[in-house]
């Protein structure tokens, strides 16, 4: 079993993280991952978890449309939110939606309309898109 186990590991050696990238920038634009269902919303949890673990190195999160709505029942993206360099929010989603939250309040966090997070993702599009 041991034995098993070290294999794996050297089969992996072909894989290297660029340690030269320093930041990342992530958009999420759906309160599920892939398609509408409660195995979409579970990998949209995973994937904030990961997130959320690797918070020092995002630069920006951006959140749009019906992802906003995890604002109100996602307490990992609420930490994700408070934790990154800055957010920015999409007003126009969150008026539709009808969300309001405290950790909005927070120095970290811009609330924006699309139009300027259209300009900032065509300036600088991000590295990470989660659909």
């Amino acid at each position: 079993m041991k034995d098993e186990f070290r294999t794996e590991l050297e089969l992996m050696t072909d894989y290297t993280v660029d340690d030269t990238k320093k930041s990342l920038s992530v958009l999420i634009k759906h309160d599920f991952y892939s398609s509408d269902n409660d195995n979409g919303r579970s990998i949209l949890e995973k994937i904030l978890d990961g997130l959320l673990l690797t918070s020092d190195s995002i630069s920006r999160l951006i959140i749009t449309d019906s992802a906003v709505k995890l604002i109100e029942s996602s307490e990992v993206l609420n930490s994700l939110i408070s934790t990154v360099r800055i957010s920015l929010i999409c007003k126009d989603s969150m008026e539709f939606y009808g969300i309001e939250s405290p950790v909005l309040t927070n120095e970290k966090v811009r609330i924006v309309p699309m139009e300027e997070i259209t300009d900032i993702i065509i300036q600088d599009p991000p590295e990470l898109i989660i659909e």
